[in-house]
């Protein structure tokens, strides 16, 4: 799947909120903070897990090892209703290699005593506009009524 230009941007810009949601053993829902996201070239969404036994890198392994969908969450601008939902499948861990090379590379001028556990690569499969607007306008298409079951009196005509 091709990611746009502008979800791209958002995916590798530091300024950007972006949130990973995975899934443990048991189904339970984890959400966590990720800065190291980008596009590769056949479009696979990379990011680099610095820590062995933490929680994302269980449920990584989890939902690579039993083919669960993870959530990546980019918000520019609420206020803009800036925002994206990229939906994935765990396609790989690396450790090593050129992309592992140019990470390393990244992650050791910020933080030159890191010990990364690995890269993984996401196959993205759906990207969803979280605006307000398109997220209703989406709703609308597809009830039937919508307008006429949901329109609260003196909100909307």
């Amino acid at each position: 799947m091709e990611i746009p230009a502008n979800v791209k941007e958002m995916l590798e810009n530091p300024k950007i909120v972006k949130a990973l949601s995975t899934v443990d053993q048991n189904g339970n829902p984890y959400s966590v903070p990720i800065n190291s996201f980008s596009v590769l070239e056949d479009g696979q969404i990379a990011f680099m897990e610095l820590l062995d036994t933490c929680e994302t890198q269980k449920n990584m392994l989890n939902c690579y090892s039993f083919k669960k969908t993870v959530s990546i969450l980019l918000i520019n601008d609420w206020e803009k209703g800036e925002a994206f939902q990229i939906k994935g499948n765990v396609y790989k861990f690396l450790t090593e290699g050129p992309i592992w090379d140019k990470y390393l590379e990244i992650i050791w001028s910020m933080i030159p005593d890191a010990d990364p556990s690995g890269i993984w690569l996401i196959e993205p499969n759906e990207i969803r506009d979280q605006n307000y607007f398109a997220r209703r306008e989406g709703e609308e298409s597809r009830r039937a009524n919508w307008k006429k079951w949901f329109t609260y009196k003196g909100k909307r005509s």
